[in-house]
């Protein structure tokens, strides 16, 4: 009797266990810097109990991937491999290579001298239990883990000099207007008598030449 209820036991926990599967068709991918990539997979699972799925990338991918966000997606009891729900994993790609700035961060340029850089690592997709056995909350219990490896592509770019000339535009207006008002802003009479003088001064010096 002992051991017939020991082996029930057993078999209530082996179908309560819950567990996630992971499907993946792709281990590497192309990315550009400053860019989003989204990568689906597929999660299955084969447990007793719902589950809502969650992907993160391992340590040795973040300098590769920020901003990592999917797509909420319960995954069924009983899902099998083959009917694999499709999950998006979208991330950001930062910046990884050098810029020659002249300034700070503007007036800067890229020649993408160096070699194409590389990130290995995982993507695992871990699971979290809907509710459970008469309660509520939930709790990461198993995991899975597909390989990828990103190849950052650099994208060459020459300096941009519209900021210097916006600024010497500027620059030259804030000058023409510095002029103008002076010019405007003196009294007219004053004004006309400055015009009489420079007149004055003209005649004399031609009258001087002869």
């Amino acid at each position: 009797m002992k051991m017939l209820m020991f082996l029930l036991v057993i078999l209530i926990s082996i179908g309560t266990v819950s567990a996630v599967g992971i499907v993946w068709s792709t281990e590497g991918d192309y990315v550009t810097e400053n860019s989003e990539k989204c990568i689906t997979y597929g999660a299955y699972n084969p447990s007793a109990q719902d589950i809502k799925v969650k992907i993160e990338a391992t340590e040795s991918l973040k300098e590769a991937i920020i901003g990592e966000s999917v797509s909420n997606k319960i995954i069924k009891a009983g899902t099998e491999a083959q009917a694999a729900e499709k999950v998006d994993f979208c991330f950001k790609v930062p910046q990884v290579y050098k810029q020659d700035c002249l300034m700070g961060n503007i007036l800067c340029k890229k020649t993408c001298g160096e070699e194409t850089k590389v990130y290995k690592g995982e993507v695992t997709m871990s699971e979290e239990v809907i509710g459970g056995d008469g309660g509520s909350g939930s709790g990461v219990s198993a995991e899975a883990a597909a390989p990828l490896e990103l190849r950052v592509l650099c994208v060459p770019y020459e300096r941009n000099w519209s900021p210097v000339y916006i600024v010497g535009i500027i620059i030259v207006l804030i000058l023409i207007g510095m002029l103008l008002y002076k010019e405007y802003s003196t009294p007219q009479v004053v004004r006309d008598e400055e015009r009489l003088k420079r007149l004055q001064d003209k005649i004399k010096t031609e009258k001087g030449k002869k």
